[in-house]
């Protein structure tokens, strides 16, 4: 209303003046409901998946696999997947990345984390055998479908990705990185 004030009494009508561009870096519709699987804990997501889709460019860019370990409640995400795991250190400085439990299915960096990494990941479906899930988070600024096979599972990948369609995803924008 302020606004529509200021603008008419500079001579501009209020109705003139085009809306606000959308964010095309968000990759869901935040005007979408969501929420996270309530069953799941940070047990359910230790070890090792294979990236199967995401979109180019955001996390997890250039790793295929990540991997994930308990630490009680909480969860741990090895930052440099497998390799880093592997070789007891992880390169170019990077570090495994504590995120604290919070509601079902919800883990919170418990500290800063790299520019390339989300400080927030929701678990927004897992199959009842967790071999697969679909992860992102509220702000929609990245997502991913993790299998623990690198191929097969069609069925699992596609309901992974009506639930993300459901949350308000763009789907057009996630690629296949394994079959």
């Amino acid at each position: 209303m302020v606004a529509a004030v200021i603008l008419s009494a500079c001579g501009a009508d209020p109705l003139d003046v085009p809306p606000a561009a959308p964010n095309v870096s968000l990759l869901r519709n935040p005007t979408a409901n969501i929420g996270s699987q309530a069953d799941v804990v940070a047990d359910d997501l230790a070890g090792v998946w294979s990236l199967r889709q995401a979109v180019a460019g955001v996390w997890p860019v250039v790793q295929t696999r990540l991997q994930f370990a308990a630490q009680g409640p909480d969860l741990v995400l090895v930052a440099d997947g497998v390799v880093c795991a592997q070789a007891g250190a992880c390169p170019n400085g990077t570090r495994p990345i504590l995120y604290r439990e919070g509601l079902a299915g919800r883990f919170r960096a418990a500290g800063p984390v790299p520019d390339n990494v989300p400080s927030e990941i929701w678990v927004y479906w897992m199959d009842f055998d967790d071999r697969t899930m679909a992860i992102g988070n509220p702000n929609g600024d990245f997502v991913a479908i993790l299998d623990r096979m690198e191929t097969g599972g069609g069925d699992r990948i596609t309901a992974a990705r009506e639930i993300l369609d459901w949350y308000g995803y763009d789907l057009t924008r996630l690629v296949q990185v394994r079959p």
